[in-house]
């Protein structure tokens, strides 16, 4: 929040709270993981339905891009304003989202995906932003030892391999695996 003013600061983040933090209200978005990680750091924890067009879009075509301004034009015929000051974009953003996920989840229904969409992806969202958020322990001394235990492993096998063809070479490269197989 822009601001230098701390009573407009915490007024806005108090209405955001609420707004958010409310069950009964869904809430849509593009990448809103992302949006759940944010507002995380003032304190805000999400709630609700919510509906990612950017997940939507991954159901329909997994390898198709995922960017926003690609998914406008192309469900949409719409383009941001190039070159355009960040509270123009923001607020194309913003009126573009509710519209881009109408016919994402017409797409949705029309392939047998919703239920996909909203029993699984979209609850997996706040499991994936906590635990981004919250971030994973690692026990160093267990890590060194698994790195060893590897090592070991891929030194015998090594061993192994040039036991076998009868000469070392380089394992990591195909051209020295050829040449080792037409000499053997």
């Amino acid at each position: 929040i822009k601001t230098e003013d701390a009573k407009v600061r915490a007024t806005v983040l108090k209405e955001v709270k609420a707004l958010f933090e409310d069950p009964r209200i869904g809430k849509v978005g593009h990448n809103i993981k992302s949006t759940i990680l944010l507002l995380k750091k003032y304190d805000i924890h999400t709630q609700g339905n919510l509906f990612d067009t950017m997940l939507a879009h991954y159901l329909l075509e997994p390898e198709a891009s995922h960017e926003l301004d690609i998914l406008a034009n192309q469900f949409l015929d719409f383009q941001f304003s190039a070159d355009a000051p960040g509270e123009l974009v923001l607020a194309e953003t913003v009126a573009i989202i509710p519209a881009l996920k109408d016919r994402l989840n017409k797409e949705l229904q029309q392939r047998r995906h919703s239920k996909l969409m909203s029993d699984v992806e979209m609850p997996l969202v706040y499991t994936l932003a906590a635990m981004e958020f919250e971030g994973v322990n690692v026990e160093e001394k267990t890590l060194a030892w698994m790195a060893d235990a590897l090592k070991t492993d891929n030194d015998k096998t090594e061993k192994k391999v040039y036991k076998i063809a009868g000469v070392e070479f380089n394992l990591n490269r195909p051209s020295s695996w050829a040449r080792c197989c037409l000499i053997g």
